[in-house]
């Protein structure tokens, strides 16, 4: 399968924003996690399931609660008999959808820890590795965090998304067309019907020293941005670097320009500026534009 049949064959489901399904097949390329934030019935589960389908993986969800506990997500040992027999979580699918990941228990956050960093499980003290490829789509309802109903997510876990994606209601055009769609959302289940394993790598995209720099740049100066509260860690040049790769290989280049960097800012970006409470007047993504407005790309003569 192409790269573009891949974006087509989400598209097909997933309606509306087409940026969205390019920065969520660039994160599976990128070998990372998405994290997808809006409200409840804006096509967030849709997605995950189209993008299972469309690489040919086992797709799998877990519905979060405050009950829910590390081995409901990762599995379990059974001591049968003297011998312990691991029985394996919904986490060794390829695509895993954890629905409203910031209803979890803190201990149940912390051990997806281990799965996104490491792309391990450790089960009863043996250690197993997840399949190839594998990303974890986590949704969020901001909504829910505004009313108490839900707690924000802790640091530790939003910095280890590669990409975070607002996920908003369609317009009347594309709602009309969802509705005409709604049997064959209904009917899919992830599962694919025509197993096509995708296995594309980025390795090979050349990146400048010129743009590393670029990246390095806009990093720094949300660091030092004042408002913020968190320094952002070293994870977030890493993403945006491999987002910026990602989305030169779905343009069909080999080697990242400046404007790879630029698209992939907010979705590498916005989820892990965290503004001091005095802030309230400006948003992460309105820090992140300013590092965008402010920090010269490098130019090429």
């Amino acid at each position: 399968m192409t790269l573009r049949a891949l974006i087509a064959s989400v598209a097909k489901y997933y309606l509306g924003n087409p940026q969205i399904v390019e920065i969520a097949v660039a994160t599976l390329l990128a070998r990372g996690h998405l994290l997808l934030i809006g409200p409840v019935g804006s096509g967030k589960t849709i997605l995950a399931k189209a993008l299972s389908n469309a690489i040919g993986g086992a797709f799998a969800r877990v519905q979060m609660t405050n009950e829910t506990l590390p081995s409901d997500i990762l599995g379990y040992g059974v001591y049968v008999q003297g011998e312990v027999r691991i029985v394996k979580g919904p986490i060794f699918n390829n695509v895993v959808l954890i629905d409203e990941i910031n209803r979890a228990p803190p201990r149940t956050l912390s051990a997806l820890i281990e799965p996104m960093q490491e792309r391990t499980v450790t089960i009863e003290g043996i250690t197993f590795k997840l399949p190839e490829p594998h990303m974890i789509i986590a949704t969020m309802n901001l909504t829910e965090v505004a009313r108490g109903a839900a707690q924000p997510l802790p640091y530790a876990v939003t910095d280890r998304f590669t990409a975070s994606l607002q996920v908003n209601y369609v317009n009347n055009a594309v709602e009309r067309e969802v509705i005409k769609l709604s049997d064959q959302l209904e009917r899919l289940d992830g599962k694919p019907q025509n197993p096509r394993p995708v296995n594309i790598s980025t390795e090979q995209i050349y990146v400048s020293d010129a743009v590393i720099d670029y990246i390095i740049n806009i990093v720094e100066y949300i660091r030092r941005d004042e408002r913020v509260e968190i320094p952002l860690s070293t994870r977030a040049p890493i993403a945006l670097y491999r987002l910026a790769k990602a989305l030169a290989l779905l343009d069909g280049r080999n080697y990242v320009i400046p404007d790879d960097v630029k698209k992939a800012a907010h979705p590498a970006l916005d989820h892990r500026v965290v503004l001091k409470p005095e802030y309230g007047d400006i948003s992460p993504a309105g820090v992140v534009e300013e590092a965008l407005n402010e920090v010269e790309p490098p130019t090429y003569l």
